[in-house]
């Protein structure tokens, strides 16, 4: 199926009516958590401060809640383990789905997390968890630990830790199925300090790795792409008052654990919200060490300064209406692989626009550009994938129109219609769809669906 020039102009329009209808009033963050999308919404703490309001999770339930299932709010999904209000808790989701393109190729171009076209259990996952509460004033500690076994595990692997230090497999040798452990830190909290160290999700971004997390089956480019997924060391938060929060800390650069040449990276940002409608979230990394895409023409392979920031912004419009705005912004010293010498950026916005249309249904729409300016960026993240890690050198659009049905608190259902097309340079002559028949083609339909059970 064709995107025509006019389809084109239409979605192009619409992201920008959508930014310029927002830019009279403030905007804000948050599209999956500020507008209560989920019943249940994952801790605060594997997620970044701007795109989890404290005041917008759903809080554990008081020990004994779940003794009785008939006492429990209705908006309470059951759970195989009783959540008490303090302690250790025990719980997690499991999601599986399908997805199929118009080209009947097997792999989805650089589309992810569903990468293939096929049905798969994309997470099994499970969370320990002790959560910190000062309330302000004394001292308490914490930490937790996050296990996702499944399709999705290869996206969020750190070297050294799921890898050997080199990248290499350590414990996953499946081509699909594999085991990762994205979280596994101590928290400390005082006053209105808290501190984590050891391996933790980013703050940096809008989208997030547990599929409960998001509205979207599939994930933008963005976040695939163009920022980390887990961090290694220590991260301070200082809530300085009701409004704003400042995170600070040290890390050992994206998506490493243990790597062949260890380097601090310097970690920050802040979220700001003006108590009502508005949140700002700004977040950014300088890491000086960091591995260039293989096709690098300037001694590629080889450690160089990445830097990336991303800002979010979002606006509830009405109580069943929020907008959402993303701007990322990165850069590698020589990562270019079209000219030598010259560094690589990427850089791209999204806008998502969700609806809930009542206790049940929601309906979403993300539109998005996202340009891999010197081609180091996006690619085929398998190793089975014949896509080419990098080497397209231009602009990405992807528009998405899904819907999330809740039947019952302990299953989201979520139905989604994703349309894809590139506009730009290939290093190896092989388009970034259709990889079944090369040189493939430079668009692309997708339909996917999957289904969340929490537990």
């Amino acid at each position: 199926m064709k995107l025509t020039k006019l389809a084109l102009a239409a979605a192009v329009a619409w992201g920008l009516y959508a930014s310029s209808a927002n830019a009279q009033q403030p905007q804000a963050q948050s599209a999956s958590y500020a507008a209560d999308y989920y019943y249940f919404q994952p801790s605060p703490s594997d997620q970044p401060a701007a795109v989890a309001p404290a005041d917008k999770l759903v809080q554990a339930p008081a020990a004994g809640v779940c003794e009785e299932a008939a006492e429990e709010p209705a908006c309470e999904p059951w759970r195989l383990f009783c959540q008490k209000e303090c302690g250790w808790n025990v719980y997690g989701f499991a999601a599986a789905g399908a997805a199929t393109n118009d080209d009947a190729s097997f792999f989805n171009g650089p589309t992810t997390f569903p990468d293939y076209s096929d049905a798969y259990l994309n997470q099994l996952y499970a969370i320990t968890e002790k959560t910190i509460d000062t309330g302000g004033c004394g001292c308490d500690w914490g930490g937790r630990v996050d296990v996702l076994y499944g399709t999705d595990y290869i996206f969020t692997q750190a070297v050294g830790l799921e890898t050997d230090d080199d990248g290499t497999p350590k414990w996953n040798s499946g081509p699909f199925y594999g085991l990762a452990m994205p979280q596994a830190y101590a928290e400390l909290g005082y006053n209105d300090w808290s501190f984590k160290l050891g391996h933790f999700y980013t703050p940096i971004g809008y989208e997030v790795v547990p599929a409960n997390g998001n509205f979207f089956y599939t994930h933008a480019y963005t976040m695939q792409y163009g920022e980390p997924f887990t961090h290694t060391g220590a991260l301070a938060t200082y809530k300085y008052n009701d409004r704003t929060s400042v995170v600070g800390g040290f890390v050992n650069g994206w998506d490493n654990f243990d790597r062949v040449n260890d380097t601090g990276a310097v970690l920050g940002g802040f979220t700001w919200t003006n108590g009502d409608a508005l949140t700002i979230a700004l977040y950014g990394i300088a890491s000086p060490n960091e591995t260039k895409n293989v096709f690098a023409l300037t001694n590629p392979g080889l450690d160089t300064n990445r830097d990336m920031y991303s800002l979010v912004i979002s606006y509830q419009l009405s109580d069943d209406l929020l907008y959402v705005f993303q701007h990322d912004n990165g850069y590698q010293r020589d990562g270019s692989t079209f000219t030598p010498d010259q560094s690589a950026e990427w850089y791209g916005i999204n806008q998502y626009l969700l609806y809930t249309i009542n206790d049940c249904w929601k309906a979403g729409l993300r539109a998005e550009w996202f340009r891999d300016d010197d081609g180091a960026r996006v690619g085929g993240v398998r190793a089975n994938n014949p896509l080419p890690l990098g080497g397209f050198a231009g602009n990405f659009y992807a528009v998405s129109a899904g819907l999330n049905w809740s039947p019952h608190a302990n299953f989201i259902i979520r139905p989604e219609v994703r349309y894809d097309w590139y506009d730009g340079e290939t290093l190896t002559g092989q388009l970034p769809f259709d990889t079944d028949n090369p040189p493939g083609d430079d668009e692309q339909l997708l339909a996917a669906m999957d289904v969340i059970f929490l537990w």
